[in-house]
């Protein structure tokens, strides 16, 4: 008896834990009423907590969530993930990266604000009537090179001579590394700086460039022709010009042009330079613009200040791009420099001159320095630069960048050349049997790789051509050219009859011109800004 009793006791405490009743109700198991809880016999007070905690685990396992028992439960088991030295390192890296930007933008704005706060308290201050009193004259501001929508526009002006702090490392010397450091100080003495000055321009353009020859005391340097134009936009020889040029020990010596060709914007000036200074051959060398070739391209971009005449340096490399201008033998390196520093040299991690820099505000495009080479070596014997004119234009197949480069090469099956964009209507290509989106390789069976090496082997054959000239002592039209194109999926070649030597049309080297304001006090010039408008 008293052991049914306790069979009885015990079932009541079993329905109690499954259906969740509270203590003091009497609910029915097969018919038979549970007992009250103070006449059942003693039981593990840990068992109904136990079973609460799996009532919860298992609530939480349906809404997804992790209860707090289980999540100190496989806390024990978490191990914190041990990074290598390199992945630390590329995330020190990266934060750096940001943290310089961020800091760079900042002290942009401010350097902004300021700019226009200056330009809107210069503004304000200029007289209405000027011509009309003679106090007025004396002391009056000056803003040349812009009109009323340019001085609406201030808050676009930028200082015209900013120096961009961006690339892989500062704008001088101290910041770079020491291997950059020591090639630039070796090459530094070949690279000045230069100033001209025209009888129509009011404003001196200013520009760096590289000494590439030395004799005794006569030095010949190599820079851009936009020195010696009346205006940027202008492919027109400047009317009075002087020309002035600042060595490394400040010292002044006056510049005399022997040659220009505005096609790819370089010229030479003379100088009679105090003391010997060292030359600088550039490289004749495709291969570092030849993106099939696994080698470095680490550059440095080296120029004089406008001011300081400290040597300048901004390092970077040379990426698949091609420029936004008209010349289709530039490329671009992602050096930035300033508008005083076009025309310098362009220098790899190994000594050589590869190239001569030009401005953008967004990129640095360089003629590549076989071109140049091959300039100058016209230049000497013909004091003129021959390129023929095939009245095609073209661009290289990695023109949109590593990425596209690599879809293209994967569509051509690794092709290089140059894909014909235009076909010129006055030109003998119209019935050559070339058409616009046609891959060339080819031309007069050497193979080139992209639109800068064609630009060299076009040159070679204006050489040639001209010393063939020389040779018969006539120019006429039994002396035209025929170039022979090869053309991919094409068995025969395309031929084109050249019939003038030098290019029809000219590439546009946009560069922008400066706004000028100055002020005067008792009619002296006192100071001077210069700003420049660019999106």
């Amino acid at each position: 008896m008293q052991c049914w009793w306790w069979l009885l006791a015990r079932q009541g405490h079993l329905i109690r834990n499954i259906t969740g009743h509270c203590a003091g109700s009497v609910p029915l198991f097969l018919g038979v009423p549970c007992l009250p809880t103070g006449c059942l016999p003693s039981v593990d007070p840990n068992s109904e907590d136990r079973s609460n905690a799996s009532h919860k685990e298992v609530e939480s396992s349906r809404t997804g969530e992790l209860s707090p028992l289980v999540e100190e439960q496989r806390g024990y088991n978490l191990r914190p993930r041990k990074d290598d030295s390199v992945t630390i390192a590329r995330r020190r890296e990266q934060q750096n990266h940001k943290e310089a930007e961020i800091l760079r933008q900042k002290e942009l704005d401010e350097h902004v604000r300021r700019a226009s706060n200056r330009i809107r308290e210069i503004i304000s201050k200029m007289p209405k009537q000027r011509d009309k009193e003679d106090e007025d004259l004396k002391n009056r501001t000056e803003i040349i090179n812009t009109d009323t929508s340019g001085v609406m526009e201030m808050e676009k002006w930028r200082p015209y001579f900013l120096q961009p702090d961006i690339g892989l490392f500062k704008t001088t010397l101290k910041g770079t590394s020491w291997a950059v450091e020591e090639l630039a100080l070796q090459v530094a003495p070949s690279v000045v700086a230069l100033q001209s000055v025209t009888a129509i321009r009011e404003d001196p353009f200013y520009c760096s460039g590289t000494i590439f020859e030395s004799y005794r005391k006569t030095c010949s340097i190599v820079t851009v022709a936009n020195l010696v134009k009346n205006c940027p936009d202008k492919d027109e020889l400047a009317e009075g010009l002087e020309i002035n040029v600042c060595l490394q020990n400040h010292q002044t010596c006056i510049g005399k042009l022997l040659y220009h060709d505005f096609y790819y914007n370089v010229c030479v000036v003379q100088i009679e330079s105090p003391v010997h200074l060292p030359k600088q051959d550039f490289n004749s060398n495709i291969g570092v613009i030849n993106f099939d070739e696994s080698c470095s391209r680490d550059v440095v971009a080296l120029g004089r200040g406008k001011e300081t005449r400290t040597l300048m340096v901004n390092t970077g490399r040379i990426v698949p791009k091609s420029s936004d201008f008209d010349c289709e033998e530039l490329l671009v390196s992602t050096c930035r420099i300033s508008k005083a520093h076009v025309g310098g040299p362009l220098m790899n991690f190994d000594g050589d001159f590869v190239g001569l820099n030009y401005y953008h505000h967004k990129e640095t495009p360089f003629i590549p320095s076989f071109i140049v080479l091959k300039c100058l070596q016209q230049f000497k014997l013909f004091r003129k630069v021959v390129r023929p004119w095939h009245g095609l234009r073209v661009r290289t197949l990695f023109g949109e960048g590593c990425n596209e480069f690599k879809k293209m090469q994967n569509s051509f099956c690794g092709t290089t050349g140059v894909i014909i964009q235009k076909i010129e209507e006055q030109s003998s290509a119209k019935t050559s049997g070339l058409n616009e989106g046609d891959i060339m390789n080819c031309v007069n069976g050497v193979y080139f790789s992209n639109a800068a090496e064609l630009g060299g082997i076009l040159l070679d054959i204006g050489t040639m051509y001209m010393l063939d000239c020389q040779r018969v002592q006539q120019l006429d039209d039994s002396n035209k050219m025929c170039i022979k194109f090869g053309v991919r999926g094409c068995e025969h070649e395309r031929t084109i009859v050249v019939d003038k030597p030098t290019p029809s049309g000219l590439n546009r080297w946009p560069f922008p011109k400066p706004i000028i304001v100055k002020k005067y006090i008792e009619g002296v010039l006192e100071e001077e800004e210069w700003y420049a408008i660019e999106s």
